[in-house]
């Protein structure tokens, strides 16, 4: 387990080492191709949302009452019974 450890740690060691300086100088090097420039933004006025309207608000419908006693509703409403 110690050998394990070891040796991964030798490796991230050996990995980070080699990363020192990956990619080469651009001294002297000039760019190929025409320079790029950011476009320019128009200017435009602010928009403005439209105004806002009141939508009625409706309240939610109502369940019909229940009329039948406490048995009534235990029976079931046909003779037929789905196990």
């Amino acid at each position: 387990m110690k050998l394990a450890g070891l040796a991964g740690l030798a490796a991230a060691l050996l990995t980070l080492s080699a990363c020192g300086d990956p990619l080469p100088d651009d001294e002297g090097v000039e760019p190929i191709g025409p320079e790029v420039t950011e476009p320019a933004i128009p200017e435009t006025e602010p928009v403005e949302p439209p105004p806002e309207t009141e939508v009625p608000i409706q309240p939610p419908p109502t369940l019909p009452t229940d009329n039948r006693t406490s048995e009534e509703s235990v029976r079931p409403d046909s003779d037929t019974l789905f196990y």
